[in-house]
């Protein structure tokens, strides 16, 4: 049977027996593989099953998946394959597992090694489930002028009442 292996953080050395065709690792716990982590996508990636064989897909995650360090959308899996989802690293292993095929990965390229560039727009490198930030070192600036002025008049009143 295989197994999923967790090498990282809260799920180090946790096993997940992979006893459905379609198996759903996430930050949900309604996933069959809950992790819980930020990086993590609610539901983040699955593992299907066919036969002896398997495979490794991402669904739309924010931080992608990973296959042994390459991004990742659909991919055979082998025995001791590290999968990485956000920052959790997990560790695919069996011994009925069906490898005669040659692995097909399909690989995400970098922005770098595109012909033409990606325009991304501005939107996405803002979006957030938090909203956007708010700078508030502006706050603290007016805040630190205003008892800068108490002091000062707080010492002139007490040198006023020495002297009169």
């Amino acid at each position: 049977m295989a197994v999923i292996i967790g090498m990282s953080t809260a799920v180090k050395g946790k096993k997940f027996d992979l006893t459905q065709d379609e198996m759903f690792i996430g930050r949900s716990t309604q996933n069959q593989i809950p992790i819980d982590d930020a990086s993590i996508s609610g539901r983040h990636c699955s593992v299907l099953r066919d036969g002896r064989k398997y495979t490794l897909v991402d669904l739309g995650s924010t931080n992608g998946t990973r296959l042994n360090g390459s991004q990742v959308t659909k991919s055979a899996l082998r025995p001791k394959d590290i999968i990485q989802v956000g920052s959790v690293e997990l560790m695919f292993d069996g011994q009925d597992v069906d490898v005669d095929s040659p692995a097909v990965t399909v690989v995400i390229p970098r922005v770098e090694e595109m012909a033409e560039p990606v325009h991304i727009p501005e939107s996405f490198h803002t979006a957030s489930p938090f909203g956007a930030r708010k700078d508030s070192r502006n706050i603290w600036v007016v805040v630190t002028i205003v008892l800068l002025l108490l002091v000062v008049a707080a010492l002139i009143f007490f040198v006023m009442r020495l002297f009169l």
